[in-house]
């Protein structure tokens, strides 16, 4: 289904962890100065522009403070955003994976040249999207592709070089995306064990407004998110590799809420990932969250072997 415009949310509390997140995962990847392999396998059109706010969800992003209580990796975030929103702008997974590996390499030589080996990929099937993700990251390492994400993952597992990372963040505008995530990482991992999977998904109130009746009625994909990290347990177990889970509540689940937070699902975190997050975390629920709900969380549902 090709007609979700992450447009809509760009810069929302989603981004914030995801994105956060994303650079939490590449500053461990990158402490070593050996190519890898990255795929973003629903990379969108890369950048997103954010003026009209009624159109869009809270620019979140833009609310972060940056002071010396800030965690590390979230400056690297706010540095890399910061010239884009003050262009009215905010930058997709593809953009911030590419600013943060420059980042992380600056002046160091070793990691520049591996950096030069690596095989990063992104991967967008909706036809506009696709241009624009062209047009963006051209003047990158990153080779662009227009086909299912899905299909994309498997047929690149396993990857060369045999380290790196995979994001996953479909729009789950179809409940049958659910599945589809976890067929695939079941596949990946069985074909990359030591691959990291970092797949984004969204926390759904239970019940919503009917635009049109404005009776209350339930959210048909409430659940779909819990029930998707069952599986997840089951997958990681089987193949005996760590998973990590960390839930962002940026507001407690109501009527009017549709989406009131989102988490990131990390199979094989790299080490010590938990206390990064676990800091970050603590950051956002004390400077944007938008009340004193107490549903962001980080857990291990499989333990790293």
């Amino acid at each position: 289904m090709l007609s979700y415009q992450h447009s809509f949310h760009a810069g929302n509390h989603a981004d914030v962890l995801k994105h956060s997140t994303l650079c939490a995962v590449l500053s461990k990847l990158m402490a070593k100065s050996k190519p890898f392999f990255y795929l973003d396998t629903h990379a969108g059109s890369a950048c997103y522009e954010i003026d009209g706010k009624s159109k869009h969800d809270t620019l979140v992003a833009s609310n972060l403070p940056l002071n010396d209580a800030t965690p590390k990796v979230l400056k690297v975030y706010l540095d890399i955003i910061a010239p884009f929103i003050a262009k009215s702008n905010y930058p997709g997974s593809p953009i911030v994976a590419d600013e943060a590996i420059t980042l992380f390499s600056d002046a160091n030589e070793a990691l520049q040249q591996a950096i030069d080996n690596s095989n990063l990929q992104l991967n967008e099937l909706h036809p506009s999207a696709f241009q624009t993700l062209q047009m963006w990251m051209k003047p990158t390492h990153f080779h662009c592709h227009q086909r299912d994400g899905f299909e994309l993952l498997n047929a690149l597992m396993p990857p060369k070089p045999n380290r790196g990372v995979v994001l996953i963040d479909p729009p789950y505008e179809q409940s049958k995306e659910y599945n589809q995530v976890v067929e695939s990482i079941s596949n990946a991992i069985k074909k990359w064990p030591n691959g990291i999977f970092c797949v984004w998904y969204p926390l759904l109130s239970p019940q919503r407004v009917d635009r049109h009746s404005n009776d209350i009625e339930d959210s048909p994909k409430h659940g779909l998110s819990e029930d998707m990290l069952v599986s997840f347990t089951k997958i990681a177990k089987a193949a005996n590799v760590g998973l990590l889970d960390i839930k962002f509540a940026y507001q407690s689940p109501s009527t009017d809420v549709g989406m009131y937070g989102s988490g990131m699902a990390v199979f094989n975190p790299p080490w010590q990932l938990d206390v990064c997050m676990e800091e970050i975390l603590l950051y956002l629920n004390e400077n944007v969250q938008l009340d004193s709900n107490q549903l962001s969380s980080m857990n291990w549902l499989a333990p790293a072997p």
